[in-house]
């Protein structure tokens, strides 16, 4: 049977009583290889009735601990917002500027420890470099963005298509519309109520999808020929190439987020989309434009949507035709190819060169034609 081994607490005791029974300090610190004010604190706590057990090495105060009711607020506004912590610590900066709210690093730490963190596996990433059509943007109405968020199905079985469209400088949501297809009629729609309510932007870039984009013989959609009557330029990003309009695939990302499950029909998917709209511009610091608030710096285009379209007009010394119902233009004893969406309309030509015309449509420049060749390029 092997021989029990003594424990930590037992020594300590026999060390004090040996001390007890008139050993010296001294040769009770050697004889147990302590120092002597260990040994004067083992004896303290005997008489003392404290034990001689190890004790937390855990200080009694933690002047740096952050406060009960400061983590329950972090947690709280997590629950109800699903920002991340910087987003949270930057409203609670805003609204409340005189409490010392903890660091970043803490918060994360809080919402860790409360379960509010899922861990997410990383992927391997090849970055390009983000380009897209250069236009300026410096205020708002400079530059407005549209496209449709990926069909899903909703609970009775029909589809719905997210319609969002955004002011790129402020990233104001304008509208987060659900829609029962992606027909010209409905997103047309739409388009002409943000129009209304908020002012002609100076362009809008979208996709090269239904129904902004043209397919088949053309280049230009009914619904691009539409804009420029407006006085509107029509911006397409490049096939294939999302990141030409990044932060507004970055709020599709965000939409995918907060409306997770899908709503019973359309009317009920609009009352998701307006309350994450509302949150979106009015409560969600955004990290593009320096953790300010859409709502903050959005404001109304003043160049207001016409009652009447504006009539084309073009200079003096411009030739004029009418595009026809399939797209044609008679020039010179020849038929040529403008396309479809021009149909009704008179566009202007201005001489560039012998032989060559600048097309214009409105304020466009749309094209070149070629005489010699017949073709509109």
């Amino acid at each position: 049977m092997p021989l029990r081994e003594e424990t930590i607490v037992e020594k300590r005791l026999e060390a004090v009583l040996m001390v007890r029974s008139g050993l010296s300090i001294s040769e009770t610190a050697r004889h147990y290889r302590v120092t002597r004010p260990t040994l004067y604190e083992w004896i303290r706590r005997y008489d003392a009735n404290e034990g001689l057990a190890d004790r937390s090495r855990a200080p009694h105060s933690c002047p740096h601990r952050t406060e009960e009711w400061i983590a329950e607020r972090l947690i709280e506004e997590r629950s109800r917002w699903k920002f991340g912590s910087k987003k949270i610590l930057q409203r609670l900066h805003e609204d409340e500027p005189s409490i010392a709210w903890p660091s970043r690093a803490t918060a994360d730490v809080i919402f860790k420890r409360a379960g509010m963190v899922q861990r997410r596996r990383r992927r391997a990433r090849t970055y390009a470099p983000i380009s897209r059509p250069q236009r300026p943007v410096n205020a708002p109405g400079d530059l407005t963005t549209v496209d449709f968020k990926g069909e899903f199905r909703l609970r009775n079985g029909k589809y719905c298509y997210p319609l969002t469209i955004a002011d790129s400088f402020s990233r104001y949501l304008l509208a987060c519309e659900a829609l029962s297809s992606t027909e010209l009629r409905s997103t047309w729609k739409v388009l002409e109520r943000v129009f209304r309510d908020h002012g002609l932007p100076r362009a809008v870039q979208s996709d090269n999808g239904v129904p902004f984009g043209a397919h088949g013989h053309g280049r230009f959609s009914t619904l691009s020929v539409r804009l420029m009557r407006l006085g509107i330029e029509p911006i397409f990003s490049r096939p294939g190439k999302p990141q030409d309009n990044a932060a507004h695939e970055r709020m599709h990302k965000t939409l995918k987020e907060y409306v997770q499950a899908p709503s019973a029909s359309l009317a009920h998917q609009q009352l998701a989309f307006d309350a994450f709209r509302n949150i979106f511009n009015h409560e969600r610091p955004h990290e593009g434009i320096g953790m300010q608030r859409p709502v903050r710096l959005y404001r109304s285009s003043p160049r207001p949507f016409p009652e009447i379209a504006p009539k084309l007009e073009y200079e003096a010394w411009f030739e004029t035709r009418l595009v026809h119902g399939n797209g044609m233009i008679s020039w010179r004893n020849r038929s040529i190819y403008i396309g479809q969406p021009f149909a009704a309309h008179r566009l202007g030509f201005e001489p560039v060169d012998y032989a060559l015309w600048n097309v214009h449509f409105a304020t466009f420049v749309i094209g070149v034609l070629d005489e010699n060749k017949g073709l509109f390029l």
